[in-house]
């Protein structure tokens, strides 16, 4: 905790020193960053084709009642993001040439691993979504570089990334890690990485028309990815084979009710070659593939005016590989009301029900198992006081936290705040 309160403060007075030096519209409510313009540099640099987004999210839960443990102090994640975009085309003259940057630093400590999970059966979702994949240092989130023919229809995107950001994606508008962005990096987390971790990739996007795309990648997958202390390392000494997501997306402007919509479909192969992540999870035989598919909508159901403000409809369905993978399936299904209130149209209330299913043959391995899956619920509402700045208080109910009847259910209190530059 005193970790990362020191280093928040830090961060803030990076941020005041900055504001200070820089922009004389800092903390303007109506900018859409908290350093606002930088005196109109900002605006110019978006121009010339340079463009900036940095933001810190910090998730705080309390775990109210039950759990594996009665209740304690409050716990923190956070995370830094900086990234930019530079459009190639308008600095250099290079046609449909852009290269984006990110990267991060997460710290904390989680609820869900301290205080509600049972040693030998973890919770399988996380109520802080800002957990994950290690928590000390910094990391090459993203370095690529994108070629667009804009004849073809057709991109092309080298470098390092994450499948999450391009593959099996969803909007992030709640807490728990069961209604947060790619589904398939958390319940297939052995062969797919999520941001923050990189890796190098290939790939290829084919707009068939105006709604309708299909692409495909190919990832080294290389385990070393994923450790706490390897997040700039760019070797490939330990790649064992790829994985390959495939997708296609249909983004109609006129759906359900004449409003807009997404909608995403796609499967993934892995051909790791006998390694430690992918063994027979109940015999420990070592096998060299691993596959996985998903189905992701995201429905504005009501229009309240005009854009975005309205009842919105979301969901998110995976399969996975029973022989190397403890999560057979998932659904997660939810509701987001955006503009609610006349005065306040940015702000979100949401609700969401995740169902984490444990394969059969694995629950039958373990006897600390006595339930087939576990259940997520999300309340929330965001609270955006000005553009830059967002406040979401939730309440989350776990059932079964790890698939398993030894550990009560839990009621957790969480608060995610986040500041965008």
């Amino acid at each position: 905790m005193k970790l990362i309160t020191k280093q928040l403060l830090g961060s803030v007075g990076l941020v005041l020193t900055f504001a200070q030096s820089h922009a004389t519209t800092a903390f303007d409510p109506n900018a859409a960053y908290l350093l606002g313009d930088w005196n109109g540099k900002r605006n110019s640099l978006a121009e010339q084709g340079i463009k900036f987004d940095a933001n810190i999210t910090v998730d705080t839960a309390y775990l109210a009642d039950g759990g594996y443990k009665d209740q304690q102090d409050p716990t923190y994640t956070s995370q830094l993001w900086l990234g930019s975009h530079w459009d190639l085309e308008k600095l250099l003259g290079w046609d449909g040439v852009s290269v984006r940057t990110v990267v991060t630093a997460r710290q904390g400590q989680s609820v869900s691993v301290d205080q509600i999970s049972d040693p030998l059966a973890p919770q399988m979702a996380n109520v802080q979504s800002s957990y994950g994949r290690g928590n000390s240092g910094s990391r090459l989130t993203e370095f690529s570089l994108e070629k667009q023919f804009k004849a073809q229809g057709v991109s092309i995107r080298v470098g390092r990334f994450g499948m999450g950001t391009y593959f099996n994606a969803m909007s992030c508008d709640f807490q728990n890690t069961s209604f947060c962005a790619a589904q398939m990096g958390k319940w297939q987390g052995g062969t797919w990485y999520n941001t923050p971790v990189s890796q190098w990739a290939g790939m290829v996007k084919y707009q068939i028309n105006p709604e309708l795309s299909a692409q495909v990648a190919v990832f080294e997958f290389n385990p070393t990815n994923i450790k706490e202390k390897e997040g700039w390392n760019l070797s490939t000494s330990n790649a064992d084979g790829v994985t390959i997501p495939i997708e296609l997306v249909w983004q109609p402007k006129s759906a359900v009710s004449g409003l807009p919509a997404t909608y995403r479909a796609g499967v993934m192969y892995n051909t790791a070659d006998k390694i430690e992540n992918q063994k027979d999870i109940v015999t420990g035989e070592a096998k060299d593939h691993s596959y996985g598919t998903w189905f992701v909508a995201e429905q504005q159901l009501t229009q309240k005016g005009s854009g975005k403000q309205g009842l919105h409809g979301f969901m998110n369905l995976s399969v996975h590989d029973k022989t190397t993978n403890k999560i057979d399936n998932m659904q997660q299904v939810g509701l987001k009301y955006i503009g609610l209130f006349e005065t306040r149209e940015n702000d979100i209330l949401g609700l969401g029900l995740s169902r984490i299913h444990v394969s059969d043959r694995y629950r039958e391995s373990r006897s600390r198992l006595d339930k087939p899956a576990e259940y997520n619920l999300e309340l929330n509402y965001s609270y955006f006081p000005t553009k830059w700045a967002m406040l979401r208080p939730n309440i989350q109910y776990v059932i079964n936290p790890g698939a398993t009847s030894h550990v009560d259910n839990a009621l957790v209190l969480g608060l995610t705040s986040k500041l965008t530059f």
